[in-house]
């Protein structure tokens, strides 16, 4: 799956379950963004794997711990910018006889030039992450991403390192979701489910190559959230 496609719609195929979320959450498009990006994040971690090589027929990722995401999106003239940040400070297994790693972050990256209906850039990326490059409070009031992550472009087939550093600030009360969704795509599809706690955040911060900042603005949608437990099958088609 290229990451140049639009979020998916987590209305899709999903069966959701949901408490104490916020007044008007659970019908304004912010909750929808939510599932959208969370799910994307975790299918595109694991694609982002290893196991992704050749041959591979069906990846398991699990996870739980403590997360911070955002999703970034900018306009300058007919270009789309979209980018998302994904962080776990927890346990995150990669499959079955794989070592547990503590601490992951990704990234996808997409250009869009809606004038000429032309991908410009489609990248994705994941590391494991050395310590204190991930930190996040405890409360989920606040959180920091500082690391380089090697993407891999689709569009032109190169690989680049990029430059990470993306601050959170939590707001308002926590929620908590209990969530399955199923995603599907050309060439794959995905089980998805998560059960955690969750509180709203601004985040903002620089997404670069060295030339450009992917990330010129603040972020349209960030979350921090505490993950009892999160797992993406993606399955090989």
């Amino acid at each position: 799956m290229s990451p140049s496609r639009r979020l998916p719609n987590a209305g899709e195929g999903g069966d959701h379950e949901e408490d104490g979320l916020p007044q008007g959450f659970a019908c304004s498009g912010l909750r929808t963004r939510l599932l959208a990006v969370v799910s994307l994040a975790f299918v595109l971690m694991a694609l982002a794997l290893p196991a992704r090589a050749a041959g591979a027929e069906t990846l398991h990722f699990s996870f739980q711990g403590q997360t911070a995401d955002a999703f970034f999106s900018s306009t300058q003239a007919c270009v789309v910018t979209d980018v998302g940040v994904f962080a776990v400070d927890g346990r995150v297994k990669t499959g079955p006889g794989r070592p547990a790693v503590e601490s992951t972050a990704s990234i996808f990256i997409s250009q869009f030039d809606v004038c000429t209906g032309t991908q410009l850039l489609a990248a994705d990326g994941f590391a494991v992450l050395a310590p204190g490059e991930f930190q996040i409070e405890e409360q989920l009031t606040a959180a920091t991403l500082t690391a380089t992550i090697e993407v891999f472009d689709f569009v032109s087939g190169t690989s680049f390192p990029v430059d990470v550093n993306v601050s959170w600030t939590g707001f308002g009360d926590t929620f908590t979701i209990k969530e399955r969704f199923h995603q599907r795509s050309p060439g794959f599809r995905a089980n998805f489910r998560m059960d955690g706690t969750f509180r709203e955040a601004t985040a903002a911060g620089t997404v670069t190559d060295g030339t450009t900042n992917y990330t010129p603005e603040p972020a349209v949608f960030a979350q921090l959230g505490s993950v009892r437990q999160g797992e993406v099958v993606i399955i090989h088609e």
